[in-house]
């Protein structure tokens, strides 16, 4: 999360530059849409990393539960 903070303090920084140093409609308008293009990216890079790392949380956890549940049938039995 910090990393994508960094890079979207750095993607409103540069787009701020673009701003106020180009100076033709058309081009500034391309830049920005790629920087735009780019935060894009980067968010959804971070959702699928979100989503990655919960679904490996609950394969662990329900890892551990069924091994637990396994241990309890053993004492049982």
């Amino acid at each position: 999360m910090q990393n994508v903070n960094q890079f979207e303090q750095h993607r409103a920084a540069l787009e701020q530059c673009v701003h106020n140093s180009v100076h033709d409609a058309e081009t500034r308008q391309a830049m920005l849409r790629h920087i735009g293009a780019m935060g894009a990216a980067i968010r959804n890079e971070e959702r699928i990393a979100d989503a990655a790392m919960r679904t490996t949380h609950q394969i662990q956890r329900g890892s551990v539960l069924s091994r637990f549940v396994l241990g309890v049938r053993e004492c049982a039995a």
